[in-house]
């Protein structure tokens, strides 16, 4: 499978096919929900497409009802997601919802456990983030290669994928991105691709952003991809022993602390909102 050129955002957000993310072929491609609708991701949600400006940076597009998708899988791929891990990504997000209703919003429940199937969580989101920047197949087609084939999954060399609580209700996909940290410390954010829809935010990052992530208590969810799919009833509490952190603010959103760079050529981004 060879990489056939760049795919510019706006053609990833509405084109009717091209390179499938997953599988590289030349195909009818499908929408593909990210996260999953299992996960309440569905009708009621508005989202825009965001577009670059060629002078004036970020130009917001039409807004629409229809939940948070882009044409990024073709119809084989995303229906092998869709049956091998859509639902056990939508049990998880289902309980953890439930659970930030009543609890502290500040760590893990301590009585009662979120039970979720990491391997088959994880891979959900994956599978997504691949749709969403079929760029990561140009940089890593041996990842996108073991997403193809099914069963666990070890990320190469120097990637990660972190995990945080987002109880908003903005919600973001994106390719990869650039955020500088405007608060002295002169560090850097690199991430590949993001997706934020409550109540979980994910980013699968370059390994010299961990240190940033993980002092922001982001956990490491990089070993969840090694899990067989029959692994279904693990305790969040043995998987993120020090507790999810929540955050309140999107990873990419604009801010007076941070400045994002990015390629209109390989960088999709979508922004969009739950009534």
């Amino acid at each position: 499978m060879t990489y056939r050129g760049p795919v510019a955002a706006g053609l990833l957000l509405n084109r009717k096919s091209g390179q499938c993310g997953v599988c590289g072929e030349n195909r009818a491609l499908t929408k593909t929900h990210v996260p999953p609708q299992a996960a309440g991701n569905t009708g009621p949600v508005e989202r825009a497409d965001v577009m670059n400006g060629a002078d004036s940076g970020v130009v917001a597009g039409k807004w629409y009802i229809g939940g948070m998708w882009v044409r990024g899988l073709c119809a084989e791929c995303n229906s092998f997601a869709g049956a091998q891990y859509d639902t056990a990504y939508g049990d998880f997000a289902t309980r953890l919802w439930q659970w930030l209703q009543v609890g502290t919003r500040v760590a893990l429940p301590s009585t009662q456990p979120v039970s979720l199937a990491p391997g088959r969580v994880s891979r959900a989101i994956l599978s997504g983030m691949l749709g969403i920047s079929p760029h990561v197949r140009v940089l890593h087609p041996s990842l996108a290669d073991q997403m193809y084939k099914g069963g666990p999954v070890a990320l190469p060399g120097g990637l990660s994928l972190r995990v945080a609580i987002y109880p908003g209700k903005a919600a973001m996909l994106a390719g990869p991105m650039l955020t500088g940290l405007l608060d002295g410390s002169s560090g850097a954010i690199n991430t590949l691709a993001t997706v934020t829809f409550r109540p979980l935010s994910w980013a699968l990052v370059t390994t010299d952003t961990d240190d940033m992530l993980a002092a922001r208590g982001w956990i490491d969810a990089t070993d969840w991809l090694r899990y067989e799919d029959d692994r279904e009833a693990h305790d969040l509490r043995w998987l993120a022993p020090h507790g999810l952190p929540v955050v309140h603010t999107i990873l990419h959103s604009p801010s007076n602390d941070g400045m994002q760079l990015y390629s209109k050529d390989i960088a999709p981004l979508m922004r969009g909102r739950i009534p």
